[in-house]
């Protein structure tokens, strides 16, 4: 063979010696896994936002510090929903089009979640909500999840609770959003099919101060119990409360979980004392240790004990699944439905076909004294 061939030779495996070399170093530097969060982030449902937000923070530090993906880390885009359907879709077409993920952990609100399902089934993106409730998502699509309990499950265990104590003339007081409504419409089947009766059913806007107007409604009917049912903030729900109190209405008051939190506290102070409302069941040894960590590095308390852990829960379980069948959300969405019974820090649980979540209960009563709760029927 000639000098100048053998050249030539040597250049050639140079060449195939560094392109696979560069095919390997492109295989094992993979860049991150990227997931989509929808929640508000600000506005009125911001403390809810920024809870779910905070616990998705905290689970995805824990998977990317394992050895679940090693080389390949779990990365969160976080945009702003607001507790709105405009800006919810906003937002999923961003993170659709322009970002390229495939799951989506939201909404949190009901209106975002229901805003935001269609365009998710549409292209195929998983999505998975830890707080929306409204009875409608449970059709919304086979890639739509959530791990919070239905309204249906909400009202009928508020309803039950104002019938259990035998009050007759019922007045519903209801936010103007998809998850109130979808409460209150429950709760008056229920009501109406009993001996009780609803002498006055009222919906106010998403952001009122002002309740006068509805107390003056309230004392006018005769009612012997109010349901106040606010959405978007705890601080709504408390101002409808004080005030109430203010006027001399003393009747007994119940709620939703909104009226046990952090917001409605600060404003409600010593007028919530006595009310009864709805929340999750008593907190888990796991759960407690997650809130006071929670407490320690952000300074506050999360909005809602069970949204932290749904949102806390429902973050390892999709790193679970990726870990399992890839980032495919067509193998996710089957490894959810058939996943087993998932052992979460808010209970053992698991999906049905619909998406939603079956075990429980998740949620019971409770009476505000202070800034605590305590549970309505002791054991």
């Amino acid at each position: 063979m000639k000098k100048s061939t053998w050249w030539i030779v040597g250049i050639v495996v140079v060449v195939v010696i560094i392109l696979v070399i560069s095919g390997t170093t492109k295989s094992t530097k993979t860049g991150p896994i990227t997931i989509g969060f929808i929640g508000p982030l600000s506005g009125d449902g911001a403390s809810f936002g920024e809870t779910e937000k905070n616990a998705v923070i905290m689970a995805v530090e824990e998977i990317n510090l394992s050895d679940k993906f090693k080389n390949q880390p779990i990365s969160v885009i976080y945009e702003d929903g607001k507790c709105t359907g405009k800006d919810a879709t906003l937002a999923i077409q961003k993170l659709i089009n322009i970002d390229k993920v495939k799951v989506i952990l939201g909404g949190v609100c009901s209106a975002e979640t229901l805003a935001v399902a269609p365009i998710a089934e549409k292209n195929k993106v998983l999505l998975f909500s830890a707080f929306s409730s409204n009875p409608a998502i449970s059709n919304s699509g086979d890639y739509i999840f959530r791990n919070s309990p239905s309204d249906s499950d909400v009202a009928k265990l508020d309803a039950q609770t104002i019938l259990d104590k035998n009050y007759k003339k019922v007045a519903i007081v209801s936010e103007n959003s998809d998850y109130s409504q979808g409460v209150r419409n429950i709760m008056k089947g229920i009501i109406a099919s009993s001996s009780a009766s609803i002498v006055l059913d009222e919906t106010f806007t998403g952001g009122t101060t002002d309740f006068r107007s509805y107390v003056a409604k309230v004392k006018q009917s005769g009612a012997d119990v109010v349901y106040i049912n606010p959405a978007s903030s705890g601080k709504t729900g408390a101002l409808f409360v004080k005030q109430l109190r203010e006027a001399g209405v003393k009747i007994a008051v119940h709620g939703n979980f909104s009226l046990g939190t952090p917001d409605a506290y600060a404003t409600g102070k010593g007028y919530l004392d006595g009310i009864i409302i709805s929340d999750s069941t008593k907190i888990s040894s796991r759960l407690q240790i997650l809130l006071d960590t929670y407490k320690q590095r952000f300074g506050n308390k999360a909005a809602n004990d069970f949204e932290f852990g749904a949102s806390y829960d429902r973050t390892h379980i999709i790193a679970d699944a990726i870990s399992a069948v890839g980032y495919d959300p067509d193998k996710i969405k089957q490894y959810l439905y058939d996943m087993p019974e998932y052992d979460g820090v808010i209970g053992k649980y698991r999906f049905n076909s619909n998406g939603d979540v079956t075990g429980g209960p998740f949620f019971t009563n409770y009476v505000i004294s202070g800034e605590t709760k305590e549970l309505l029927n002791k054991q």
